[in-house]
């Protein structure tokens, strides 16, 4: 099974599932069958998006440094000067 399989299969039964719950096939609460049940799936996507914000975040805190691609990037750099330079351009 392919993760788009599982996916819109996990998709399938999840959607299944909450809208027995909305039209009162499951037994819960009346509380939660009013109040809560219908926000579910925007809770869903408020707590992804949150989600992908703090991953966003802690992935640019604690960037992976790559010692090879700043040393080409310094000497792209200084390649830039030297032909800035060559052109008589001011490089500070």
């Amino acid at each position: 099974m392919t993760r788009a399989q599982r996916l819109s299969t996990i998709f399938t039964v999840a959607a299944g599932v909450w809208l027995l719950g909305l039209v009162g096939m499951l037994p819960l609460p009346q509380t939660v069958q009013t109040d809560v049940w219908p926000t579910l799936p925007l809770l869903f996507v408020v707590g992804l998006g949150s989600y992908a914000f703090i991953n966003i975040g802690y992935n640019l805190v604690f960037f992976r440094e790559c010692p090879d691609a700043y040393q080409e990037l310094m000497q792209e750099i200084q390649e830039a000067k030297d032909d800035l330079r060559a052109k008589n351009v001011d490089v500070a």
